[in-house]
């Protein structure tokens, strides 16, 4: 078992827009593909930033299986994503193997 997580950086100005879309079209979409185990978590800093950080992880129990989120579905984000943000969101994914 796989876990991918996909971290953003988010500024203020395109935070509400964001999340909605994360929430409304990509979220569903995600799971729409197979992918049903998923979570979007705020990143809490006890430091002062002039951003918004937020964590989407999601299951992927094979590599063909995060090859194919990490390919064809983190795709579709960037086409509806980019288009409307830009730089205002940086995003970066990792993959980790789940132990425990």
């Amino acid at each position: 078992m796989y876990i991918v997580n996909t971290t953003f950086v988010v500024e203020p100005e395109a935070q509400e827009q964001w999340l909605d879309i994360i929430n409304n079209r990509y979220i569903p979409f995600i799971k729409e593909n197979g992918f049903t185990v998923l979570a979007l978590s705020r990143v809490i800093s006890v430091e002062a930033v002039s951003h918004f950080t937020y964590s989407l992880l999601v299951e992927a129990p094979e590599l063909e299986d995060y090859r194919r989120l990490s390919g064809e579905l983190f795709d579709e984000y960037v086409r509806i994503a980019d288009p409307l943000f830009g730089t205002k969101v940086m995003w970066l994914t990792t993959l980790m193997k789940k132990l425990a």
